[in-house]
């Protein structure tokens, strides 16, 4: 096999740093001498140098994913891993952790420092030796903790690379699942993740100096050391009732941004951008059935983005595409955040396809009345709530399977929640004796067979033989709809991204 990495990093090196990074971080600290203090920038320093050893995707893609897939392997205490996620709560505080201690024998009197960190194990000391807590030179790290879960709605073509399928690859490196570590917490992770019943992957992420915890929301690609701890909000339980949480130790984190969701395709030039717009209508249009008109303001809604301009919310464009064949069977999976309706779930995934994030909300009245679409903090623990999403979303709500019932009251919290997410892009966190209006960025489409019950900033009604299509994919019917070839979908996606997120300027007057 080609050595990719012969120009950068050598394959032992890799092994060594993915496999034992405690190993090589004490080797670092025996390189800076037996002496650390606050400012010596050791955490800068193995920041620094794992950087260095990953400084390429090949060699990035060679550490072990962190996420929900199951696959066989155990992970143990220690390890390497990467985990693309989501901020959900900040608010875990600051720990403290002895990294330098001051041992002593007591048979001999004879002292020297041991060092431990980006780990929470206590330092594991031979017999007679102890620490001595009230020696001026024991160093205190601090830590920055945050509740960090798997990227809600993130499409598959978005996740991060798994390790390769070589035969050196799969014994070198494993796909981590976090189900059989998080199956004993139960509930309590259900309630932290917005998309309640989906599967997804959680940690508790801790940052170390100079390093700083994200905040809410922020989507990033953790590389960090894996270890099972506790979880500190649950220090008010019995011993033996604490349940093992996973924990990542960051050594370093980015955010995630379009060069790791397309990392193959050069970066488009400015006579690019009428060709990638002319074949992005042709696509919508084809899967809405050659409704050209509708391909064009649907194009509108994807590449619309809600910026602050002076003291108003510009740029964000809801849209209501009338039309779709209403759904006539009672939902599938009732109470969850998945479609029921070919149509619906026919667009939703097509669009799927060109962005990397993006949530169905079926207008179910279980679903409505059974969970929360604000993330609330009263108990003291940010539970999410469905609306609690990452920048950028794509929202896909189904209206077609909203039925006859009774909508109760938390319903009518939630629709008033997507309301107000449509009108001035926030979302409502209830927290004890008030609620914090949060800004965010969510794109919301509703799909509908007649004008819609919610306000949106366009309604569109599809044309005739767009609705025959629809009806058509109803019933079943095959469609002669080509599918895309790899090479141009991901120009598509790298058009909508890239000119979403282009810079402009609105003139004060």
């Amino acid at each position: 096999m080609t050595n990719k990495l012969a120009t950068s990093t050598s394959l032992e090196t890799l092994h060594e740093h993915i496999n034992s990074p405690l190993a090589v971080i004490k080797e670092y600290k025996a390189d800076i001498g037996e002496n650390i203090h606050h400012d010596s920038g050791f955490g800068k320093m193995v920041k620094g140098r794992f950087e260095g050893v990953f400084d390429s995707q090949e060699a990035i893609e060679r550490i072990p994913v962190f996420d929900q897939t199951s696959h066989s392997g155990k992970l143990k205490n220690g390890a390497l891993v990467r985990f693309r996620c989501m901020v959900q709560d900040p608010s875990y505080g600051e720990e403290l952790h002895l990294s330098v201690a001051h041992i002593v024998n007591s048979n001999t009197g004879e002292a020297k420092q041991k060092f431990s960190q980006y780990t929470d194990a206590d330092h594991i000391l031979d017999e007679g030796w102890e620490v001595d807590y009230n020696a001026p030179d024991n160093v205190f790290t601090e830590k920055e903790v945050a509740y960090c879960v798997s990227v809600p709605g993130q499409a598959e073509w978005a996740q991060p690379e798994a390790p390769g399928s070589s035969l050196e690859g799969a014994l070198e490196s494993m796909t981590i699942s976090a189900a059989s570590a998080s199956s004993s917490r139960g509930e309590k992770t259900q309630l932290k993740y917005p998309l309640r019943g989906e599967k997804h992957a959680s940690a508790l992420v801790k940052f170390y100096a100079p390093s700083t915890a994200p905040k809410v929301l922020s989507v990033v690609d953790i590389v960090g050391i894996y270890e099972l701890g506790f979880n500190v909000k649950d220090q008010g339980e019995e011993d033996d009732a604490r349940m093992s949480w996973p924990c990542i130790h960051s050594i370093y984190h980015s955010n995630v941004g379009l060069d790791q969701l397309v990392p193959g395709l050069p970066k488009p030039v400015a006579s690019d951008y009428a060709d990638r717009r002319r074949m992005c209508v042709a696509h919508l249009a084809s899967i809405l059935g050659g409704d050209e008109l509708a391909a064009q303001y649907l194009l509108l809604h994807l590449l619309s983005k809600t910026v602050a301009v002076q003291d108003a919310k510009v740029g964000k464009f809801s849209l209501n595409l009338i039309g779709f064949p209403g759904s006539s069977k009672e939902q599938a999976h009732p109470g969850t955040f998945s479609l029921n309706n070919a149509t619906t779930e026919w667009m939703s995934s097509a669009l799927a396809q060109l962005v990397p994030r993006s949530v169905e909300i079926p207008f179910d009245l279980k679903l409505l009345n059974s969970v929360s679409f604000a993330p609330n903090a009263e108990s003291g623990d940010l539970r999410a709530g469905a609306l609690q999403l990452a920048p950028d979303t794509q929202l896909v709500c189904d209206e077609t399977c909203l039925h006859e019932g009774t909508l109760d009251e938390q319903g009518v919290r939630n629709l008033q929640a997507l309301q107000t997410v449509i009108l001035d892009q926030t979302v409502s966190y209830v927290y004890p004796y008030q609620s914090i209006e949060m800004a965010c960025n969510l794109r919301v489409l509703v799909l509908s067979s007649g004008k819609s019950i919610l306000q949106n900033d366009c309604d569109l009604y599809l044309s005739g033989p767009s609705v025959r299509f629809l009806s058509d994919i109803k019933d079943g019917k095959p469609t002669d709809l080509k599918p895309l070839d790899p090479m141009h979908t991901e120009q598509l996606r790298q058009y909508l991204e890239y000119a979403r997120h282009m810079d402009f300027s609105v003139p004060k007057d």
